[in-house]
């Protein structure tokens, strides 16, 4: 059996991420001025609200340096808003302005319309069965 990298899962995996997201961050910046990744934060956040930015690192896997990067972003163009913890001073409570919250609901309509193009090539069935696999799949990486 000859080794191919391009048989391997983890491979087309990338692959079809790669895909999805180019023809994500295209539409984003184009109709909305937002990137992938201050799309992402900005959804994360609006899914936690109110989260502080290690939650929203952890959830996303992502560098905290580069949220810190991205919310500060997004604080700048007046789409979420930062107050200091309660419990915690060392910890910020992130959460949409109204501005985000709207922008968020016109942004997520057009993601899922993106969605419901991709997965049109299955049936409602397999689009189940998709979903589960990934849950499983995740749940043993974690």
């Amino acid at each position: 059996m000859k080794s191919d990298i391009r048989e391997l899962f983890s491979y087309q995996l990338a692959l079809l991420t790669r895909a999805n997201d180019r023809d994500a961050q295209s539409q984003l910046m184009a109709d909305c001025g937002l990137t992938l990744g201050e799309w992402r934060t900005l959804s994360v956040i609006h899914a936690l609200s109110p989260c502080t930015s290690r939650a929203l690192a952890t959830e996303g896997f992502l560098d905290y340096g580069q949220v810190s990067r991205t919310v500060k972003i997004l604080s700048d163009r007046g789409l979420i808003s930062t107050q200091p913890s309660k419990e915690d001073r060392r910890a910020i409570h992130l959460s949409l302005t109204p501005k985000g919250e709207e922008l968020h609901e016109a942004v997520f309509c057009r993601v899922v319309e993106a969605n419901n193009r991709t997965l049109s090539v299955l049936s409602d069935v397999e689009k189940d069965q998709l979903m589960g696999l990934m849950r499983r799949l995740f749940e043993t990486l974690q």
